[in-house]
């Protein structure tokens, strides 16, 4: 059985890597409906274009969600960590110490501003087929 230290780093290492191997598959699959409107733009086809659009959309948005549970676990797993091992405190604070790691981490920056900036162009591109 596992202590609450090893139980915890587990499951903060696991949220962590399901960020991570999520957004590696949502931006391949974003990158394939982004150049597949681009190739079918101005040619007659059997799919609606905004059928592809509000694809891209919907799936940018579902990432979003899905990003913000694993969030959530991983900031609860995390703060238990901080509370067990004070060498995690520890290494919290180092990072307050840096101007740009206390803004957010490349999990904060993949879980939320990706999604959203994909999102927003989606919606732009739609907005733009439709008018």
């Amino acid at each position: 059985m596992l202590d609450d230290k090893e139980f915890f780093y587990d499951l903060a290492k696991f949220e962590v890597e399901m960020i991570s191997s999520r957004g590696s598959f949502l931006l391949i699959f974003q990158s394939m409906l982004f150049s597949t409107v681009v190739s079918i733009a101005d040619k007659p086809t059997f799919v609606p274009i905004w059928s592809i659009i509000v694809l891209g959309l919907l799936s940018s948005l579902i990432w979003l969600y899905l990003n913000f549970l694993t969030y959530f676990v991983y900031s609860h797993a995390f703060l238990k960590l901080i509370e067990i091992d004070q060498r995690v405190a520890e290494i919290v604070q180092a990072r307050k110490r840096q101007w740009l790691l206390r803004w957010g981490s490349v999990s904060v920056i993949m879980s939320f501003v990706f999604p959203i900036l994909i999102s927003i162009v989606w919606l732009i591109i739609l907005w733009k087929n439709i008018c």
